[in-house]
């Protein structure tokens, strides 16, 4: 599958695969006509006093102004997971919460992270943290980080960071497709911090989640994208996860496997980069 974008898309319509070309120039207007001047006559006093055309500056800022804006439901989400933990998801043909009995064969969270999210209520719902499934919303994600380099996290248990990155699978899905046709207040949420850290404020209506999510989609916004995190309340079906990403061909062709076993047809993609630590 060398030949299909790696972030879900169909062919053209990824802007990172496939950028878009740059917006030709604006016209600029043309230069005033000078008066012509006919031998042994003079200008007159109105020509003279006639105001000459300037060409118009750009005011600052109109360039993002005149950018279009950006999609909320397009930001792309990634709940990473152990691969043994795989035939666990596809058996039960969806990412589950925690509160509703996900039972993960390799548990990536530490026992007292999962405590406090089964204990912490989320502000303007009747819900815990617990009953949401977890998406990071950058493959860059501090927390991810932590796992790809091997650093050791409190937010992590010790035998995640002891186990080699290429050993997960990321799975890949949009704001729009994993929160569907959920209206109310609390079906997703999202927060520019772990949602498990004490003080961390969600926004759980969705203008204010839209305008998070902007927020944080834009390339200056980047440190705040690597710690944030997105909610999505009850189950999230297979069938929303556009993508499966894996770190090498050996992973691939086990998903590949457990895919065919149950019938299911996700995209996988191998790409090592975000398998391997960080960048600089």
């Amino acid at each position: 599958m060398a030949d299909e974008c790696i972030h879900g898309f169909d062919d053209g319509l990824c802007a990172i695969c496939f950028p878009p070309k740059a917006p030709e120039p604006a016209p600029q207007p043309e230069p005033a006509a000078r008066a012509s001047r006919v031998p042994g006559r003079r200008p007159s006093a109105a020509s003279l006093r006639a105001p000459v055309a300037k060409p118009a500056r750009a005011k600052a800022g109109a360039g993002a102004l005149s950018a279009p804006p950006i999609d909320a439901g397009a930001v792309r989400i990634y709940h990473v997971t152990h691969l043994d933990n795989l035939a666990r998801i596809l058996g039960a043909g969806a990412l589950v919460p925690d509160a509703a009995g996900a039972a993960p064969l390799v548990d990536l969270s530490a026992p007292a992270v999962r405590e406090f999210r089964r204990a912490r209520a989320v502000d303007g719902t009747d819900a815990v943290i617990a009953d949401y499934v977890p998406f990071l919303l950058t493959p860059d994600a501090l927390v991810w980080n932590a796992v790809r380099e091997g650093t050791p996290d409190p937010r992590l248990t010790a035998e995640a960071v002891e186990r080699p990155a290429a050993d997960h699978v990321m799975l890949v899905s949009s704001v729009a497709a994993a929160r569907g046709a959920a209206t109310a207040d609390g079906a997703v949420a999202v927060s520019d911090v772990d949602a498990a850290l004490p003080g961390a404020e969600l926004a759980v209506a969705w203008p204010a989640v839209e305008r998070m999510l902007r927020l944080l989609a834009h390339e200056q916004e980047a440190a705040r994208l690597r710690t944030a995190e997105f909610l999505v309340r009850g189950e999230v079906p297979l069938e929303r996860i556009a993508l499966i990403a894996v770190g090498n061909e050996r992973v691939r062709d086990r998903v590949r496997a457990a895919l065919s076993a149950v019938g299911a047809k996700t995209r996988i993609a191998v790409y090592p980069p975000w398998f391997l630590p960080a960048e600089d």
